[in-house]
């Protein structure tokens, strides 16, 4: 058996690894924070570095759903409004998958955004570490988070449905596509939740596919100061 590194360890290795538009390729997802007050509770309450994340779409279109519902923007515009950005890519993704989670962006392109649920997901996320205390398992501490969800969070029908937050949208794309991230449904996941889908981490829902990291396209704040003050190359 082959020796797997840290996530942790693997990710800031690489973490430095600057990318461009044409590094990119349609069905990557688009990992980002911002100085907002906004984007710093969703990460304090989560406990992520993330607070939102969004579909590169091919042609330099990005689909995602922010306060405006679900918009497809232009890469220079999502660009703009982040602080940080980094890209994760679903490895084994087909062209026809790709064109399909276009197809579904395009399909509810200027649905509302979630506000109950994202005001559901607060008392959530503080809540479900609680599941991270276990020393248990990792099957464990998934079962614990699907429970708490499944007794806090509302459960909608796909076809009712007519509002997303951005990571509730990025999972159902991918489901509409036939390329499920995860079986959990996709009103219980975060944007940290598909984050920690990468290659050797440990996420609190079961991935059904691994994510491989690409590189940043911003480098955001923190790392620009690190390689001001020489902690970082």
């Amino acid at each position: 058996m082959g020796c797997q590194i840290p996530a942790s360890k693997l990710f800031h290795r690489t973490i430095n690894k600057r990318i461009t538009a044409p590094d990119l390729k349609p069905g990557d997802l688009l990992f980002s924070s911002s100085l907002g007050v906004t984007s710093f509770g969703i990460r304090v309450f989560s406990t992520s570095s993330v607070s939102h994340v969004a579909i590169f779409l091919g042609d330099n279109n990005v689909a995602e759903a922010t306060g405006a519902g679900v918009q497809i923007v232009s890469l220079k515009k999502a660009m703009k409004h982040s602080d940080k950005l980094f890209v994760l890519r679903v490895p084994d993704l087909t062209p026809q998958q790709a064109t399909d989670i276009t197809a579904f962006a395009n399909k509810i392109k200027d649905s509302g955004y979630n506000y109950r649920g994202i005001v559901e997901f607060i008392p959530f996320m503080v809540t479900r570490q609680m599941c991270s205390l276990n020393p248990f398992s990792e099957d464990f501490r998934q079962q614990c988070v699907s429970g708490l969800a499944k007794a806090q969070l509302s459960s909608v029908g796909e076809g009712d449905k007519k509002s997303w937050f951005c990571s509730e949208f990025v999972t159902d794309a991918f489901a509409k596509a036939g390329h499920p991230l995860t079986l959990a449904q996709s009103g219980w996941i975060s944007p940290a939740d598909l984050m920690h889908m990468r290659i050797g981490d440990v996420s609190a829902f079961k991935p059904e596919t691994q994510l491989q990291y690409v590189g940043h396209l911003k480098p955001g704040i923190y790392i620009k100061a690190g390689r001001f003050v020489g902690l970082t190359r």
